[in-house]
């Protein structure tokens, strides 16, 4: 037998090794655009946690809840959301509360929503980021990378906030 030939074994698991690594070379890549995708999601502790407080800094621009996850005789878990470069927000926070959801939300749904109450607080307050109709509204966030979210409870709390970013501890 010729040492230099390769058997037909040899033959046979060229062809898997070698598509092999042939695609991790194209996938790895790709791989690795859809992990940093995925990184950008951000994880938020929030389900049954008891709201403490909220508090509104740097002139409205800055939203964060406070919240705390715990029964008598156990520690308690604390988590903090803070809402960043906020547009709009509005809550309605009328007892003790239990989070039940914080859904991210098309900014087109969430302003077709609003709407009403959008228009009326620009009419009695001013709304810095309404363009006096809703298509220009919903455009201008879209275009500068605008998110919204939905926040309900089990009972005592619910709003939304129109924001850039999210993140939760």
């Amino acid at each position: 037998m010729n040492a230099n030939k390769p058997s037909k074994r040899d033959n046979n698991t060229w062809a898997p090794v070698t598509s092999f690594r042939i695609l991790a070379h194209v996938l790895l890549p790709l791989l690795g655009v859809l992990c940093a995708k995925e990184a950008k999601q951000v994880m938020l502790r929030f389900h049954d946690y008891h709201l403490q407080k909220y508090e509104v800094t740097d002139h409205g621009k800055t939203v964060k809840l406070y919240l705390g996850f715990g029964y008598p005789g156990k520690e308690i878990d604390f988590s903090e959301i803070t809402f960043t470069e906020v547009a709009i927000y509005h809550f309605v926070h009328t007892a003790y509360s239990i989070i039940t959801d914080i859904e991210s939300v098309p900014i087109s749904s969430l302003l077709e929503e609003q709407k009403d109450n959008i228009q009326n607080w620009n009419r009695y307050y001013g709304v810095d980021m309404w363009k006096d109709d809703l298509e220009t509204t919903v455009n201008y966030f879209e275009s500068n990378n605008y998110s919204g979210w939905y926040i309900e409870s089990a009972i005592g709390f619910s709003g939304f906030v129109v924001a850039k970013s999210v993140n939760g501890t």
